[in-house]
């Protein structure tokens, strides 16, 4: 009887560090510049999202696929159901073409979240 109450005590412990205590939730997780004219400069794009956990969340950092594009982000922590950004600035001086970037968005429960931008350079 210890042993199955201890089992389940061990495997309670274990799904409850998997309970959703925050979420991120992206309006939508991609942007479609569509083309970009190089000598225009830099485009850039507010991405929305919503704390759809349980428990307020802060955004630690914003890591870009390539020097190309710049983030900015929310600082504030944000207290769920209330809602953050991210802007993601790219630079398309000499990147004519295709392209499209990834942003990974880290928070204070480790989470990992994946937008992206994409486009098309043209000269």
């Amino acid at each position: 009887m210890k042993q199955l109450l201890t089992l389940s005590l061990i495997l309670f412990s274990f799904f409850n560090s998997f309970s959703q205590k925050s979420e991120i939730v992206f309006e939508t997780p991609e942007y479609n510049f569509g083309d970009i004219q190089e000598n225009k400069g830099k485009v850039s794009h507010k991405f929305s999202f919503t704390n759809n956990g349980k428990e307020s969340i802060r955004i630690l950092t914003v890591k870009p696929s390539c020097g190309c594009t710049t983030p900015n982000w929310s600082k504030d922590e944000i207290k769920p159901g209330k809602k953050g950004f991210i802007i993601a600035e790219y630079n398309p001086k000499g990147r004519p073409g295709v392209f499209r970037k990834s942003l990974s968005v880290i928070s204070n429960d480790n989470r990992r979240s994946l937008i992206f931008i994409k486009g098309k350079v043209v000269r």
